[in-house]
């Protein structure tokens, strides 16, 4: 059975920094830890690649930590970014760069920039498409992102910006001011004009790689409102631009926000040919099948076509924290729900993911129609069996935030 861990390491600088040791990655996964791409403590880079042959050229993508360009390293990324490129097949160089302990700004900014040129240089090396190499990175990471995306002479195909600072001069003073923007970029002659230098909004032009940027709606740490203004500023001059605003979000995401963000950026990714369209398999189309006749004999109210579609030990955790066990018990507790909550019952499956080739997880939006919409989602352990796909378990986890609409 495949085991991860993640191994987060907060690197105490007194002049000297600390390698960190490798972290433990599935089995599929191979890692190269802590190669240095210059001549500081601090700039080293993991280079992780599926094991798997690949029939040809993979994408690559280059990440960075958060942490406000003051803390945090680069092991902090594997679970919500390392982990879900390498499962699409990705080459990752997760970098690890100076902060303000180290040196100030523009160090970090520096370090990014080399960062990506000794990946393109090494494309061969890992068998990158330099034609499909990506930059992405979360909080100061976005920032980092952006930066390079929008500077780098390397060619870039998408920029990914998980809510990154994009107007640095916004954060030293005024409303917006934080402590960890001082710290990064304290006091100086010219300072101003560094922070502008440093800011994504400086260099927007036409000609700019597609970019992603995905935001809490109540994000204060770095306002909402950069994110928009720089998406804005974006598609005026020309350039492809979307923005994520993720409901009820803060400052990063939660487990349950993360999977509907991580599906609209390999979505965007699609889009702009990075990855290659998802083709639906004949087994996704049958997961997505027994999940819509699962919703149609709830809303007729029909217990038989329910039993049908569950195994002898499916169970079910709903949203109060009832858990049903064994199939009797499932389909009582669903049709005494179906018959408290009459609305027209909904799910959107949103990701299917294969745990081997006979189990999988349906992810998907739920709701109840009605005066008060219930949302929720949805997670349906999916089994093969003699008879086809059947449900094995479902877990209920409230709440799930609406949808962001279409761009």
């Amino acid at each position: 059975m495949l085991r991860f861990t993640v191994l987060c390491v907060l690197i105490c600088v007194s002049g000297m920094a600390q390698t960190p040791p490798p972290v433990t990655v599935p089995d599929s996964v191979a890692l190269e830890a802590n190669i240095a791409y210059d001549k500081f403590p601090d700039t080293r880079l993991d280079v992780l690649y599926p094991k798997a042959e690949a029939a040809g050229l993979r994408p690559g993508v280059i990440m960075f930590h958060g942490g406000g360009w003051i803390r945090s390293t680069k092991e902090t990324m594997m679970t919500a970014f390392c982990l879900p490129f390498l499962e699409q097949g990705f080459v990752v160089a997760n970098v690890e760069y100076r902060v303000a302990t180290a040196a100030v700004a523009p160090a970090a900014v520096d370090d990014a920039l080399t960062a990506a040129k000794w990946f393109y240089d090494h494309a061969a090396q890992y068998h990158v498409d330099t034609r499909r190499i990506v930059v992405t990175g979360a909080s100061a990471g976005g920032h980092l992102a952006l930066m390079v995306g929008m500077t780098s002479p390397v060619p870039i195909a998408a920029i990914v910006n998980g809510y990154g600072v994009t107007d640095v001069a916004d954060l030293l003073d005024g409303p917006h001011r934080q402590g960890f923007a001082v710290q990064w970029l304290p006091e100086q002659a010219g300072r101003l004009e560094l922070a502008t230098r440093l800011s994504p909004l400086t260099h927007v032009r036409k000609g700019l790689p597609p970019t992603l940027t995905v935001q809490g709606e109540n994000d204060h740490t770095v306002p909402h409102e950069q994110g928009v203004r720089l998406t804005a500023a974006l598609k005026a001059a020309g350039d492809d631009a979307e923005m994520m605003t993720v409901p009820n979000a803060g400052h990063g995401f939660s487990r349950e926000q993360w999977p509907a963000v991580h599906a609209r950026i390999f979505d965007f990714l699609r889009a702009h040919e990075v990855l290659a369209q998802a083709a639906v398999t004949a087994d996704e189309a049958a997961i997505r099948a027994i999940v819509a006749r699962y919703v149609d004999a709830r809303d007729q109210k029909d217990p038989k076509a329910t039993e049908a579609l569950f195994t002898a030990d499916a169970d079910q955790l709903v949203s109060s924290g009832e858990w049903r066990k064994g199939r009797e018990a499932l389909v009582k507790g669903a049709m005494a729900s179906s018959e408290a909550s009459g609305g027209k019952r909904t799910i959107t499956v949103e990701t299917v993911r294969f745990l081997s080739p006979d189990v999988a997880i349906a992810d998907g939006r739920y709701e109840i129609a009605g005066a008060t919409p219930r949302r929720m989602w949805a997670a349906l352990i999916m089994k093969r069996t003699a008879d086809g796909w059947r449900i094995a378990g479902i877990r209920n986890m409230l709440p799930a935030a609406p949808a962001a609409p279409a761009k």
